[in-house]
């Protein structure tokens, strides 16, 4: 099969500390800072070191256990600490503020119509701009919150609560893009060294706090193309996983449709596992059953609104430009969007997707402090993608293999999607990491076959940018709380 899976662990068990550890958070902060006190603090911490000590011993020993160990127990302190000072209406994208009309137009008021009416909107979603979304996250959010406040009933206006989902969102994909470092047939080095590239990545640090679809569709894109290996490699082609990764894809559109791109990979995996079948006809009818599943899943909703109000499957709400009228960008060369940089050039895909991947939407500058360490986890971040690129070349040079394949049809079907939406969505706002998370896994693959192949000097360049963008990102946001409160 051209693959070798080492798997350990079970990832199930992996899922509910994660959702243990969101649960515990919820319980003892409510998510936020400002509702704790000495004693519950105290708690806290003690918990986290519980919970630290059982990773430590989980992990087993070895210098790379111990290191890979402690980076899993930095990348939850650092998520966990930054829903504690994040408020739900902090650093966000498209929410809008709770218990605030705004005629129906943010994920707030989507989220608190399902909560309070308990059915769909029944109007046209283009005229409510978030509303085109699949209704996923704000149903789970609903529904969840409803609880929340029945249980809680002091706390019915504490929105801070919803973050725990998403705390719990950004835990699952970290656990799972550990189990893909176990895929790739890396040395210990190597696979320490995959493991970090995505574990303090500023864009997971941020979708732990988000209350968008982004970190739910994501979740599930990532858990989908895993499971997608794995059935793989499976010498009996499992008829469950094949119908978990079924759900996963379905699931994940109905979060965000544009989840739904992991199908490229996912489909060149199936098709070549239905090529080497020697049961062909059986494994056609668990493809038919697969689709049977996942369409609808992932459709439903997009259905809905063409049949009733003849929306495009494909529609995407555009930004009012006459509310921000700074963020449409002026009609200009192709090549400009790529090649143009300097002061007061806020088009350049390349230069703003880097910005992007570092900072989201914050702005850092006008804080020293912050300004410094973001100036350096910029630098690195830049220097890595830039090391992505050698070390893909370097490594269809010295290997052809199944699992590099699929790496490069992952980054390439991403990429190239993303760069048609920024062209035919002329927008600064359109120009953000967060649209292609999924490719830090085949960044994360080529920087560790660096480290085991690629020449030495590539290797420690790539070795040394990992290890800066993973200190800068830590410490910026361990301290991202102090542009809250800096005095202008």
């Amino acid at each position: 099969m051209g693959m070798k899976i080492n798997t350990k662990g079970k990832l199930w068990i992996d899922i509910a500390a994660c959702a243990v550890w969101s649960l515990f958070v919820l319980i003892v902060s409510g998510c936020n800072f400002a509702l704790m006190n000495p004693v519950t603090i105290a708690v806290l911490i003690i918990g986290f070191a519980g919970f630290s000590y059982l990773i430590l011993k989980n992990e087993g020993a070895g210098k790379e256990a111990r290191i890979t160990a402690v980076v899993t127990i930095l990348a939850i302190g650092v998520r966990t600490l930054y829903v504690l000072y994040t408020g739900a209406e902090q650093r966000q994208h498209d929410l809008g503020e709770f218990e605030t009309y705004h005629e129906l137009n943010y994920h707030t008021e989507y989220i608190e119509y399902l909560l309070n009416n308990h059915k769909l909107l029944n109007e046209d979603v283009r005229l409510h701009w978030q509303f085109y979304h699949p209704p996923l996250t704000h149903f789970i959010s609903a529904v969840f919150f409803g609880i929340y406040r029945k249980i809680a009933p002091s706390f019915a206006h504490n929105w801070d609560a919803l973050q725990s989902l998403s705390l719990f969102y950004s835990l699952v994909t970290l656990a799972v893009l550990k189990k893909f470092t176990e895929l790739w047939n890396l040395s210990g080095k190597a696979k320490t060294v995959a493991y970090l590239t995505v574990a303090l990545l500023p864009q997971f640090i941020y979708f732990s706090g988000a209350l968008n679809n982004d970190p739910l569709a994501v979740m599930f894109a990532i858990a989908a193309l895993y499971l997608a290996l794995i059935w793989y490699n499976d010498e009996k082609k499992s008829f469950l996983k094949l119908m978990g990764l079924s759900l996963c894809i379905g699931l994940g559109m109905m979060a965000k449709l544009s989840a739904g791109l992991i199908a490229v990979p996912v489909a060149f995996i199936m098709l070549k596992a239905f090529f080497e079948s020697k049961t062909k006809l059986k494994m056609f009818f668990e493809y038919v059953a697969f689709i049977v599943v996942c369409a609808p899943l992932g459709l439903w909703y997009q259905v809905r609104n063409y049949i009733l109000w003849k929306v495009p499957i494909t529609f995407v709400a555009r930004p009012d430009i006459e509310v921000s009228p700074r963020q449409l960008i002026a009609p200009m060369p192709v090549w400009n969007r790529f090649l143009a940089f300097g002061d007061g050039v806020d088009y350049n895909i390349i230069s703003e997707t880097l910005n992007a991947a570092c900072f989201d939407d914050e702005y850092y500058r006008d804080y020293m402090p912050l300004a410094l360490v973001g100036y350096f986890l910029l630098s690195a971040f830049t220097v890595f993608t830039i090391t992505i690129v050698l070390n893909f070349i370097f490594t269809w040079i010295k290997e052809r293999s199944m699992m590099n394949l699929v790496m490069t049809i992952l980054l390439v079907s991403q990429l190239a999607s993303y760069v048609y939406f920024c062209l035919d969505f002329p927008y600064t706002c359109t120009m953000a990491y967060r649209y292609i998370v999924p490719t830090i896994i085949a960044g994360a693959y080529y920087s560790g076959k660096s480290i085991d192949k690629a020449p030495h000097l590539l290797g420690l360049i790539t070795k040394v940018s990992i290890y800066a963008v993973a200190i800068f990102s830590f410490i910026l946001y361990c301290f991202a709380w102090l542009l809250d409160f800096r005095t202008v």
